[in-house]
């Protein structure tokens, strides 16, 4: 039996090291050469979605028409997809999506322009950071021909690259093991103290077939409801698709409204625009939102809909009182609120993880604790570490450290509680808290390496290794202690080995490729070149000696503070009470006004489902918002694959164009 499980242990590496393989190789190109949806900047990740559907409905049955021995169980396949998540942070937003990108664009322009490279001459920023030399008016062919396209004869500057790999990758692994243990330290504690919902775990188990039902297919694709959802989802983009293919022949069902028309008087015109117009609602966030505890999904939209109010009131009626910034200001103040109480709630549970990882363990649930707790610290350390090498001062560097601790667990208990899929930090950047600080406080390098680490905590937290740490765990439900702490092994070695797979098809692309296919983005990923465009500009500001101190700020984010403190308090105090402070952690940024309305449609439902046919209509539904979360998923594959096809028949790549399905 131990053989057996063995080789079923290898034999669901092995398929889940191919998907990864797949992730890695296909997501750059389908994201910026093609243009197309992205697939992989998700916590549902399109591709491995994909790739999982097509190895339980197509792969699984076949081998069981071979040889049922070979069929994959229910723990195999939630290995294979705890390897699918772990390969999506790779390609991602906050890593391959904008680290290479930004460092080629950041030395190029370093050199080209004077006074930013004084000031990174000044601040002793290492050079070893930077594929080419740093100096205004030195040549940088290496990051010059990845932002456009190598010259003709010329291969592409490995060495360069691998030279400054190691540094960047010591960095990275100390993000990733902060992450990873973040993750697994607060798993268990949430899971079984204080039973968080974890929305997104019931619907990556939907996806593996159930032991006990006796069937090879996942228990849901026996529902008709779950069809019912899935195909009137995929109709509706059918005719979305169609429309835009066929210019307009084939009649589309608006998936959005326009009410600006509608509110032209004072006050209604001053509400804000997303949300007179929703452009789109998405399906996915509509599922989710049934899952979602109410309260909850209550909070989200109704906190987007308050803010929207209360700007328009503003607006209309105190223009000059008005400031525009202090919803950002509140959100931050709310993240500071809801990080302190949420390390409250698990006060306990962090003193035994450090009795614990200075003592002796009696089993394998205080092993995972002690691992894990050491991997935090081991990442944290290492960070500091890096930063101050980088020439961080080492107050600030505690302050960056704590700053990714923070995002960290925001990220992964707005997850845990929501199951959004698409949702972000927007707020705690580095320089939000440093443009606070008198200017003598601060160093040319601490400004500059505030970039990166944005880069991969707030805007990395798109799709961060805490969250998918905390789900990967949990994703087989019988997996104990020892095998949920291989799992963070395994997830910190898919990243390490990601970061040199995927990070050479990165570079390949870049090289090759001067612009996307239909000519669309020059260079070809014209937003992750972009990012530190605004670290730049402070870092020359700073140097200047026109570093302003904001005189409103830390008001506004007192008031965020108490308001998502009193919320907080309430929510302890009465299961009643009807707002949530994390309607505050999102509110006032792309993210919550993309998905406020798909919020409030799926809560509406939920509501009205259980009102008139209680606990048992809410059962007998969950197939059904499974049935519309994967209808999109499949559309969105579908939509993806239809523009490859027309390029493939010869079409203009400029004419062909693609529709939205998933938020980008």
């Amino acid at each position: 039996m131990a053989m057996l499980n063995a080789r079923r242990v290898v034999a669901a590496m092995t398929v889940g090291a191919l998907g990864c393989l797949f992730i890695w190789l296909a997501t750059p190109y389908n994201n910026f050469y093609l243009s197309n949806s992205f697939i992989s900047d998700t916590y549902f990740p399109v591709a491995g979605v994909i790739f999982m559907l097509a190895f339980v409905l197509g792969v699984n049955p076949l081998l069981h028409l071979i040889r049922r021995q070979w069929v994959f169980n229910r723990r195999q396949l939630a290995l294979v997809f705890v390897m699918l998540l772990a390969a999506a942070v790779i390609p991602s937003q906050g890593l391959l999506r904008m680290l290479p990108w930004s460092i080629a664009r950041s030395n190029q322009e370093i050199n080209l322009t004077e006074p930013l490279a004084n000031a990174i001459e000044r601040s002793r920023v290492p050079k070893s950071l930077f594929p080419d030399q740093v100096g205004y008016l030195a040549p940088t062919p290496t990051s010059d021909q990845f932002l456009d396209e190598l010259d003709e004869g010329a291969s592409i500057p490995w060495g360069a690259w691998l030279r400054i790999l190691p540094i960047w990758g010591v960095f990275l692994l100390s993000c990733w093991l902060l992450m990873v243990g973040v993750g697994l330290v607060l798993f268990p504690e949430w899971r079984d103290k204080e039973r968080l919902p974890f929305p997104l775990l019931d619907v990556y188990r939907s996806l593996l077939p159930d032991a006990r039902a006796g069937t090879i297919l996942p228990t849901v694709f026996r529902e008709r409801l779950f069809w019912l959802g899935a195909v009137a989802v995929i109709f509706l983009y059918a005719l979305v698709g169609l429309n835009h293919h066929t210019h307009g022949r084939v009649p589309a069902i608006p998936l959005g409204w326009n009410l600006s028309p509608v509110f032209t008087e004072v006050p209604w015109r001053y509400l804000p625009g997303p949300i007179k117009n929703v452009e789109h609602i998405y399906f996915v966030l509509v599922g989710m939102a049934f899952f979602m505890p109410n309260r909850v999904s209550f909070s989200i939209w109704f906190t987007t809909v308050a803010y929207g109010v209360y700007g328009m009131v503003n607006r209309a009626y105190f223009p000059t009182g008005y400031f525009g910034g202090a919803v950002h200001d509140h959100r931050n103040g709310a993240m500071i609120a809801v990080a302190v109480m949420t390390l409250y709630l698990s006060r306990h549970h962090w003193l035994r993880v450090g009795r614990l990882m200075l003592s002796r363990v009696r089993d394998d649930a205080d092993r995972l604790l002690k691992m894990s707790g050491w991997m935090l610290l081991a990442g944290m350390i290492g960070m500091f570490a890096w930063l101050v090498w980088a020439g961080v001062p080492y107050i600030l560097a505690v302050v960056f450290v704590f700053i990714a601790f923070m995002v960290s667990l925001l990220i992964a208990r707005i997850v845990a509680e929501t199951g959004l899929p698409f949702v972000r930090i927007t707020g705690l950047e580095p320089l939000y808290f440093m443009a606070m600080m008198p200017a003598g406080w601060l160093t040319g390098a601490a400004i500059y390496i505030s970039g990166f680490v944005n880069m991969l905590f707030p805007l990395g937290s798109r799709i961060s290794a805490a969250v998918l740490a905390s789900h990967a765990a949990g994703v087989d439900e019988k997996a104990d202690a020892k095998q949920q702490l291989r799992t963070g092994y395994l997830m910190i070695a898919i990243l390490v080995v990601g970061l040199v797979v995927c990070g050479a098809v990165h570079l390949h692309m870049g090289y090759t490729h001067a612009q996307s296919l239909d000519v669309g983005h020059q260079p070809i990923n014209t937003w992750g070149s972009q990012v530190l465009s605004g670290t730049h500009g402070s870092l020359i500001r700073w140097s200047q000696g026109s570093w302003i101190t904001p005189s409103r700020r830390l008001g506004n984010l007192l008031v965020g503070i108490v308001i998502a403190g009193g919320l907080q308090v309430m929510c302890m105090l009465s299961p009643g009470w009807p707002v949530h402070p994390i309607g505050m952690l999102l509110v006032g940024h792309y993210y919550s006004d993309t998905a406020w309305a798909s919020i409030f449609i799926g809560w509406a439902l939920k509501m009205v489902l259980v009102y008139y046919g209680g606990a048992a209509a809410y059962k007998r539904a969950k197939p059904l918002f499974l049935g519309i979360i994967l209808g999109e998923i499949i559309s969105a594959v579908i939509w993806t694959l239809v523009p490859v096809a027309l390029l493939w028949w010869g079409m203009d790549p400029s004419q062909v164009g693609h529709i939205q399905v998933l938020p980008t």
